[in-house]
């Protein structure tokens, strides 16, 4: 997978939401827990190992007090950005589509006039993305991806993407722009940079494709 772009300032929002959480929780912890953690703490220093590794993190400046902030952020952001931010509520605070998942349908070309099957695997979290389309006699897989907040609120998605096909001696980029008008299906369009000498135009290839999420 790889980044993808927001074209509003949620992500900045987020991480400041998730630093504030982390000291407040910090705290509130360190309030509560901080007796317990240092008796479990000297208790575990009486293995040389273990008192070896606490030094080393020390030296480095690598917290190992779980209830940290450090440690807190990174435990919170890891569990915002795998799982928080596709569950239903933060869907709709966030207005950041959940397209995770294994769809199917066509793709119509226009310079070649004719329509064939596509198959598109997506996987996402909150920080990265990956478009995998599958067609009869190609592969393309995405490079770079962009989410845009239409003023009326539609959401389309970017992304470029490199195919790798058995019809030609080589690859060609190409980008993506799909929409979604329900959470299973969603339609687009495509252009690229495809040699057509041999359909008499230069100008690459684009067309449109509809498809339905299958799960």
């Amino acid at each position: 997978m790889h980044p993808y772009t927001i074209d509003t300032g949620i992500r900045k929002k987020i991480l400041w939401v998730i630093f504030i959480v982390s000291i407040i929780l910090s705290s509130f912890l360190t309030y509560w827990l901080e007796g317990s953690i240092t008796s479990a703490r000297n208790w575990l220093q009486q293995f040389a190992w273990i008192r070896q590794i606490v030094d080393i993190c020390d030296g480095f400046g690598v917290t190992t007090n779980f209830i940290g902030v450090p440690f807190l952020y990174v435990a919170i952001y890891y569990f915002f950005d795998n799982v928080l931010w596709r569950t239903k509520w933060f869907k709709k605070i966030l207005n950041v589509p959940d397209l995770r998942g294994h769809w199917e349908g066509t793709l119509t070309s226009n310079t070649y006039q004719k329509t064939i099957n596509m198959e598109l695997d997506v996987k996402q979290t909150w920080s990265k993305i990956s478009f995998v389309s599958t067609f009869p006699k190609s592969k393309s897989e995405s490079n770079v991806a962009s989410m845009f907040i239409e003023r009326d609120g539609i959401i389309k998605v970017g992304f470029g993407f490199i195919n790798h096909s058995r019809e030609l001696p080589h690859q060609y980029d190409g980008y993506n722009i799909l929409e979604m008008d329900s959470d299973t299906h969603l339609f687009g369009r495509y252009f690229n940079n495809r040699d057509n000498n041999n359909v008499g135009n230069s100008g690459g290839n684009i067309g449109t494709f509809d498809l339905d999420k299958q799960n």
